[in-house]
């Protein structure tokens, strides 16, 4: 529903390009980067033939690039916004979150969206877009930001490094530690958002990593944390020092 306003609120001052056919200049001044068929059948007003033979032309000339079945962008989007709008909703997180936040060195090759639904990775300028399936139950913390004037859903802060300590294999380990370290975080919002994201392992992960950076937050969590034991890093072998304040095996020396 909100990328279908954006739609029409960007097209208002466009109904002559609209008229014109001039396709290329609606999507020029659109805010979102990515539009259906069926949402440029709406706009177009054209018959769902007629349009698909336009589009393709249009990619045929390189003004236009097909991202996936139906699916169609302009040429050098930028990438996070073509990314958080292939599947409504999603939002951009991960350590490709951190690189908007500018908290990583890192330039990823691989962008990272959750959303809510299995759905297969597409390529976008050279960019390999990769989706990542949450329940509804962890779907929140997210923002509708603008890079170029165009849409992007991205992960608060906050809620970037709870994903990443949930799910490592999509963000190193030391990155997050990295983010920890140097992001301007709400206390009050990451200690809510980890009780609302329902997993005591990456609760017991993110108190030891904020107390290496000199922040104790246990009282608020010593609730959450039960008498079983959590690796650190589950992608690394289960061998290390075992903290028993956070219940949790140091296998991953951060520094």
């Amino acid at each position: 529903m909100v990328i279908k306003n954006d739609n029409f609120k960007s097209t208002k001052n466009g109904v002559k390009a609209v008229r014109s056919g001039n396709t290329v200049r609606v999507l020029q001044d659109s805010r979102i980067s990515v539009f259906s068929l069926g949402e440029l059948v709406r706009i177009l007003n054209k018959d769902r033939d007629y349009v698909k033979v336009l589009l393709n032309r249009l990619v045929k000339r390189g003004l236009l690039v097909r991202v996936e079945r139906n699916k169609y962008s302009l040429p050098n989007q930028n990438v996070f916004s073509v990314a958080s709008l292939l599947v409504f909703p999603s939002y951009i997180s991960f350590i490709s979150a951190y690189s908007y936040y500018s908290l990583t060195t890192q330039i990823p090759s691989t962008v990272f969206v959750v959303c809510l639904k299995q759905k297969k990775g597409v390529l976008y300028g050279g960019c390999r877009i990769r989706f990542v399936k949450f329940s509804r139950k962890r779907f929140f913390g997210y923002l509708r930001e603008y890079v170029g004037g165009k849409t992007v859903f991205i992960a608060e802060i906050e809620k970037a490094i709870l994903d990443s300590l949930l799910l490592p294999k999509y963000c190193p380990m030391s990155e997050t530690f990295s983010a920890l370290r140097e992001a301007r975080l709400d206390r009050e919002k990451l200690t809510g958002y980890a009780g609302r994201l329902g997993s005591r392992a990456v609760v017991k992960r993110l108190g030891y990593l904020l107390e290496l950076t000199g922040v104790n937050l246990y009282d608020s969590f010593k609730n959450l944390i039960d008498n079983n034991y959590e690796l650190l890093n589950p992608l690394k072998p289960p061998a290390g020092e075992r903290i028993e304040k956070w219940r949790i095996i140091v296998n991953e020396v951060l520094e």
